[in-house]
């Protein structure tokens, strides 16, 4: 025996998956169905300091069983010369056939401007957020363009390459900035287009900063990129001592409801400080009977300079 083979701990048993209520049925997943390699799972996580950042996007249990790619996506990125975090989350429609691609593209093109603007305005005042969901928008209409099949006789106001670009593409998208303070606190401020959300989590308490509900649904044909929402605006929001940034789609908005559930009562024990990137993993990717879509998460804890983070 090698002493590379001495050395090795001896295998870990299977982790079953957290059960919350009525489990999903145990079944082995079917490869995503994609020319492109998709990952069924994706976390991250790192810190700058004064931002404690973890990020999550799971395969939903349904296209684990179908074979469907799966469609949120998150980018998230720090900003050396402020200390802010700029996150992204974004879901792809289900109708669109490559809607995984526009999520990532969005959640990219998103991330980009507004890290241009920090570099600009140092995180002075509120992103031109309207300038940043129409830069999205236009990622996606660029790429359906070079697809096989798009052709260059269009309109002049560039609608048929706008429909194409939502029937192959669409997807929601949920941005936020995030500007540490002295004091342990944080100011944010994000926008969306689609049912992508945000919360702050404080405690066992859930607000959600886009008004109504939380996992309140929107129609995706009417709200997802490439369309822009008819009113785009910023919402500002103090991140208080203790308390935490939630960026996510509606496959954690859905079971997450009002956070007065099972589902928000474990997501909020789980996240009550940062956990490791993997066990964002496992908490997100919780067994519960009919809620089965993709779940991405991504969380920002504000730290006093002190704190590791």
């Amino acid at each position: 025996m090698s002493d590379l083979t001495e050395s090795l701990a001896p295998p870990h048993a299977a982790r079953s998956p957290l059960v919350i209520g009525t489990p999903v049925v145990s079944f082995e997943p079917r490869a995503p169905r994609s020319r492109t390699y998709r990952p069924d799972t994706v976390v991250d996580g790192w810190s700058t300091g004064r931002l404690a950042v973890r990020g999550g996007s799971v395969r939903g249990y349904q296209h684990r069983h179908d074979g469907t790619p799966r469609q949120d996506d998150f980018a998230i990125a720090a900003h050396e010369g402020t200390g802010a975090v700029v996150v992204a989350v974004a879901d792809g429609v289900s109708e669109a056939e490559l809607s995984h691609v526009g999520a990532t593209l969005a959640c990219r093109t998103a991330v980009d401007q507004l890290l241009r603007w920090l570099d600009e305005e140092g995180g002075a005042g509120q992103p031109d957020w309207a300038d940043v969901l129409r830069c999205a928008s236009w990622a996606l209409v660029e790429f359906a363009k070079a697809q096989p099949g798009g052709d260059t006789d269009t309109d002049t106001d560039n609608g048929t390459e706008a429909e194409r670009a939502e029937r192959l593409l669409a997807t929601t998208l949920v941005a936020a900035v995030v500007l540490p303070g002295e004091d342990g606190t944080a100011t944010v401020t994000s926008a969306r287009a689609g049912d992508s959300t945000a919360w702050l989590l404080t405690g066992p308490d859930w607000a959600e900063l886009f008004g109504g509900p939380a996992g309140e649904l929107l129609d995706p044909a009417v709200h997802a990129l490439p369309r822009l929402p008819a009113e785009i605006a910023g919402v500002p929001a103090v991140l208080p001592a203790g308390g935490v940034l939630l960026v996510g789609t509606d496959g954690v908005g859905g079971p997450v409801g009002e956070g007065r559930g099972p589902v928000g009562a474990a997501l909020a024990a789980g996240l009550e400080s940062p956990p490791s990137p993997l066990d964002l993993g496992y908490l997100l990717d919780f067994s519960r009977e009919t809620f089965d879509d993709d779940r991405t998460l991504v969380a920002v804890w504000p730290l006093r300079e002190a704190d590791p983070g």
